[in-house]
Parts: structure tokens; sequence; C-alpha cells
């Protein structure tokens, strides 16, 4: 019988997650930020300063999306707590909205922001 050699996946050294973890859990957030800002830009909201709020969350996400890779840290943490004051804020009209806002909440706590 042969054996095989098995293969262990390499190691970063934050949080020994192994390789390209790190750049899959960036692609999901980038994901998430995009279909956030997707569904913040549909909401039409009679509320003006509901409207106003989903409008500035929609264009600091674009904002943030917009930047290289290596600016954007800073801007997740920023984003990450705007979005925490949104949910309270708006649950209990956008529901489906404020779920897509945990999720990107969830991705940003994942990788350590």
């Amino acid at each position: 019988m042969q054996q095989t050699a098995r293969t262990l996946p390499a190691f970063d050294s934050g949080g020994g997650r192994p390789y390209g973890s790190r750049a899959m859990e960036k692609q999901e957030l980038h994901d998430r930020l995009e279909r956030l800002h997707a569904e913040l830009r549909q909401i039409d909201s009679v509320d003006p300063e509901e409207r106003e709020m989903l409008a500035h969350l929609a264009g600091d996400i674009r904002a943030l999306l917009d930047r290289p890779e290596a600016e954007r840290r800073r801007g997740y943490a920023q984003l990450g707590d705007r979005l925490r004051a949104a949910v309270g804020r708006l649950e209990a009209s956008y529901p489906r909205t404020t779920i897509l806002m945990g999720q990107v909440i969830d991705t940003l706590a994942g990788i350590g922001l």
C-alpha cells in the first residue's frame, strides 16, 4: 500500500489562520458591503432622518469600496461603529437591511476590526 504525503495548511502569524483564509474573509467582506450598498440604495424612506442616514451609509460604503485595499482598515472600523448605531434605529423598519448590516459587522469582527 502506497502512502501519500498529507499536506497541512500553512498558517499565518495573525491568529493561526490558514493562508488564504484572510483573503477569503476580505472577499466576503467586499461582497457583503456590495450587497448592503445595493440594499441601502433601494430603500425609499419617508422619514427624512432615516433617508439621510441611509444615504450617508450608502455613500460611506461606496467611498470605502473605492479606496485602495491598503487604505481601508481605518474606514472599516468607522463604518462598523456607524452600522452598529444604525441597526438599533432601523431594525423595526428594515429587518432585511439590518440583517445585512449585522453580517458586515460580524465579518469585520471576524477579521479583527
